[in-house]
């Protein structure tokens, strides 16, 4: 018990470890796996980041170029006739006095309103005329309906476009011009982002170069003399709906003119997300307003306008680069299926100690009692003591007995080591199985016979006919170990033993019955088993034997090319069951 104790605690002290490290490599593995994953993901991210900021700011700095060149002008619904030159819009009212501005009438989902503050705080459209001009521009062609949301549009919006307002926010964006397409790369950030970085000071540097040449024109428009008009910006007006609007400044001779165009900014969003819905996934980018970009926000800036553009991957949008499944698979099964063998060596080299360690406890207790009995009676009749005669031959057919079991232990264990070692050479001959049978039933009954039992041999019709090609000596242990185990585990219970022999199919079939108690339940896996005596101990004295019988008969049957086994039908007694292949 301690040493099986010992070894199963070296397989613990062994195993565990080792599968403690499996443990860590797996989770080392699975994270390496993941990170590589996020590596790539996020690799390919800015990648797509880079390509669809390219192209929001090359849709969207053309149109904000085309309201930097604006003339001032144009954000006055009617000028006078000369404003007609610049850029060949004109359309005469009714008197053919005033000339109407290109933006009149016009309805844009993205720039929604044009408008302009005068230097006494007013706030007008171009897109919004009044009083006469309204007639003009009905007679005109232009749209009531336009020209009605126009107005609606401008009315709910006046009050946010107040002169000191936007002259702040335009100033602060301006001082941030000198700074744009300057930001500087962080060597702190993955290298996707730094690249994506230097792509942005790229983007706003061609993004200051568009809305700069709208500032300080050198052909100002004679309507408005000579005008010096400042960069168009971008930047957020707060309230309840935070509000984009691009606007300038223009100084002339009546004082400082704000001009700018208040952005549909869900329209706008969903203009710019419609031209990168080839690199991302239904819901998977959006815009949202950034008005100061933290270090890793920079890398997702537009450069256009104070916003970045917020993008991922589904999780399931790139598999694993590695076959992780497959290694961990792999290396878990064959790491237990080595501990598996090593457990079941490890149990089949206990139970063979066990085993030997039983069967030198049960050969030495069965080779003791009629050693034992050798020296005693040997001595007693060598010294005299005995003078009956009687008595005599009463010792000497104990020592017989005595000397024919302890042949049989020999015999036994002889032929188990031959049979475990491949070395028994089955002497196969034809016997017919009537006669065979008739030689080995006298040596069956005379073992019977010495505890008081009675052999009863039962030969089917159709077995006096069939030939067996088989060696009758191990035929005769078999029988022999049957009978004998029915003489020990049998005796006390009725005395008679069954031999019944029959052909069935192409096979023999010996039956041995006895009546005694029959194997118990909980022992009937286990009988075949070497030095396994089922529920007797081996060291009984009741019932002496190795326990080799029954695994020998098996090994001998096997060897024969037929099987022995229990037949577990039978509740009376124990009956087991001889097949042997049979030529007919």
């Amino acid at each position: 018990m301690k040493q099986r104790q010992r070894a199963w605690s070296w397989f613990a002290a062994t195993a565990i470890p080792l599968l403690a490290v499996l443990a860590w490599l797996t989770a080392t593995l699975i994270k390496v796996d993941r990170d590589e994953v996020m590596a790539r993901r996020q690799a390919q991210l800015h990648e797509r980041l880079r390509l669809a900021l390219w192209r929001m700011d090359s849709w969207l700095s053309p149109q904000l170029a085309r309201e930097a060149l604006r003339p001032p002008g144009h954000y006055r619904s009617f000028g006078s006739p000369t404003m007609a030159w610049s850029r060949g819009y004109a359309k005469l009212s009714a008197d053919d006095v005033l000339v109407q501005s290109p933006l009149l009438g016009v309805e844009d989902a993205v720039f929604a309103l044009h408008f302009e503050v005068t230097p006494d705080g007013l706030v007008h459209s171009p897109q919004v005329p009044t009083g006469n001009q309204r007639d003009a521009c009905e007679a005109n062609g232009v749209d009531p309906a336009v020209l009605r949301r126009a107005e609606a549009r401008l009315e709910a919006l006046r009050p946010r476009l107040a002169l000191p307002v936007l002259d702040e926010h335009i100033g602060g964006a301006e001082r941030l011009l000198p700074m744009m397409g300057c930001n500087p790369v962080a060597t702190t950030i993955a290298p996707q982002a730094q690249q994506s970085v230097t792509e942005l000071n790229n983007r706003q540097r061609n993004f200051i170069d568009n809305v700069g040449q709208g500032a300080a024109p050198r052909n100002a428009p004679a309507e408005v003399g000579d005008a010096v008009v400042a960069p168009m910006v971008p930047f957020w007006l707060d309230g309840t709906e935070p509000l984009l609007v691009f606007g300038r400044r223009v100084r002339d001779a009546t004082g400082l003119r704000l001009q700018g165009v208040v952005v549909d900014w869900p329209a706008l969003q969903d203009r710019l997300v419609s031209l990168v819905q080839d690199l991302f996934e239904s819901g998977c980018a959006k815009i949202v307003r950034c008005d100061s970009p933290a270090t890793d926000e920079q890398a997702s800036m537009l450069a256009t306008v104070p916003a970045r553009l917020q993008a991922h991957f589904p999780d399931t949008s790139l598999p694993t680069g590695l076959p992780t499944k497959t290694i961990l698979g792999v290396t878990w099964g064959v790491v237990l299926l080595g501990l598996g063998v090593l457990a079941f060596t490890l149990r089949a080299a206990i139970g063979f100690g066990e085993r030997r360690a039983r069967f030198a406890s049960a050969v030495t207790h069965e080779l003791r009692t009629p050693l034992t009995t050798f020296r005693m009676y040997s001595e007693m009749l060598a010294d005299g003591v005995v003078t009956d005669p009687v008595a005599k031959q009463e010792y000497l057919a104990t020592l017989q007995r005595e000397s024919d079991r302890l042949s049989r232990v020999v015999e036994n264990v002889l032929a188990w080591s031959r049979l475990e070692e491949g070395r028994f050479a089955a002497r196969r001959e034809r016997h017919a199985v009537a006669p065979l049978v008739d030689r080995l039933v006298p040596v069956l009954r005379r073992r019977l016979s010495d505890v008081g039992m009675e052999l009863q041999v039962r030969i089917a019709d159709a077995a006096h006919d069939a030939v067996l090609v088989t060696d009758e000596d191990a035929i005769g242990q078999i029988l022999f170990n049957l009978v004998d185990n029915a003489a020990k585990y049998g005796k006390g219970a009725d005395s008679i033993v069954e031999l019944r022999v029959d052909v069935r199919g192409s096979e023999a079939v010996f039956a041995v019955r006895d009546h005694g108690p029959g194997v118990p339940a909980a022992h009937r896996a286990s009988i075949f088993s070497p030095f396994d005596r089922g529920a007797v101990p081996v060291s009984s004295n009741d019932v002496p034997g190795t326990g080799l019988g029954l695994p020998l008969a098996r090994g001998l049957a096997r060897d024969l090319g037929g099987d022995l086994g229990l037949d577990e039908s039978v509740t009376d007694g124990a009956c087991f069951v001889l097949r042997l292949p049979a030529l007919g």
